[in-house]
């Protein structure tokens, strides 16, 4: 069995005039991503690798998942592959993932997280928001074979914050 948590960056600042890449978290993002990876049932998903767009965004939002939720030896990897917004990059990226692997975060951006989340799982998502979790379980083997997965949950800041 293999199973993906995607995970999309918390909500970015646009006060500053940055290349996209370099947008760093604004104040609600902040506090999303702390809220959002202090949730037990994140915490009691302990993934065997992290992945994360090189974006800084998405590297900052991981540093919160990595510090509430992950186990310190738990290998991240920072890929520009993942630096994408069509899904096109992030299914490629899937296909190639360590085939020893088989429960894996994945720190990116939409539309590729929405469009790959709706095509291998069971259940449409209208829009992932920032800093959304879905997690996604796989009858397989295969990173190659991720398809027809089952939603076993789907958080986001704006149903669980009053």
């Amino acid at each position: 069995m293999k199973t993906i948590v995607f995970i999309r960056h918390a909500k970015s600042s646009w006060r500053y005039q940055l290349p996209d890449e370099k947008r760093p978290l604004n104040k609600r993002g902040l506090f999303d991503a702390e809220f959002m990876s202090s949730l037990d049932v994140v915490k009691s998903f302990q993934p065997d690798a992290v992945f994360c767009s090189t974006a800084k965004r998405t590297r900052e939002t991981c540093r919160f998942f990595l510090k509430n939720a992950v186990l310190p030896k738990t290998e991240v990897q920072y890929s520009d592959r993942l630096y994408d917004f069509s899904g096109a990059g992030l299914e490629a990226f899937i296909h190639t993932m360590n085939p020893h692997l088989s429960n894996v975060f994945i720190f990116g951006h939409n539309h590729a997280l929405t469009a790959v989340v709706n095509a291998k799982g069971d259940q449409f998502i209208e829009n992932i928001p920032t800093c959304g979790v879905v997690k996604i379980n796989f009858k397989t083997n295969n990173w190659s074979d991720c398809s027809d997965g089952v939603v076993e949950y789907k958080l986001f800041p704006k149903n669980l914050i009053p």
